[in-house]
């Protein structure tokens, strides 16, 4: 995968593609959550974690397979392979990505995050309390360089 790395104006890209898919609902293989952050992650940097994924399911077993045969085997160990270890959601920015749990990925946007499915009856973006999170993932705004001296 490409390095990632924020776009300057990230922020209007991130915000255009929650506007344009807040009232998407849920499923598999074409909105889901994986496939919603992966695309997050695309609209501020131009690089799709999720390529090879795309177009290779519509259910949850083929998910859970494309996570087995694509991934790292799991969608938690997946998102790790991405973006490295995770940090304290305390320090969550906005366009991060965070976990609900080890299977329910989406998007910081400060206080609060996006997710994708049902919540409180609605099927389109859900809103959940950054707090509750329990893993996040920093999108880089640069790249980081390691010298080797």
């Amino acid at each position: 995968m490409e390095a990632i790395v924020r776009f300057p104006d990230w922020e209007d890209r991130l915000r255009t593609y929650l506007d344009r898919v807040e009232y998407d609902p849920f499923v598999w293989g074409q909105h889901d959550c994986a496939l919603f952050a992966a695309s997050c992650v695309r609209a501020q940097t131009g690089v799709d974690p999720a390529a090879a994924y795309r177009g290779t399911y519509d259910t949850a077993n083929g998910a859970r397979t494309a996570l087995r045969e694509l991934g790292a085997g799991t969608l938690l160990r997946t998102v790790k392979s991405w973006f490295g270890e995770p940090k304290s959601v305390h320090f969550a920015q906005r366009g991060d990505i965070v976990m609900r749990d080890a299977t329910t990925v989406g998007v910081c946007v400060g206080q609060f995050s996006f997710f994708v499915g049902e919540e409180q009856g609605q099927d389109r973006l859900a809103i959940i309390p950054t707090r509750d999170c329990r893993y996040a993932f920093t999108v880089p705004f640069e790249l980081s360089v390691v010298s080797g001296e």
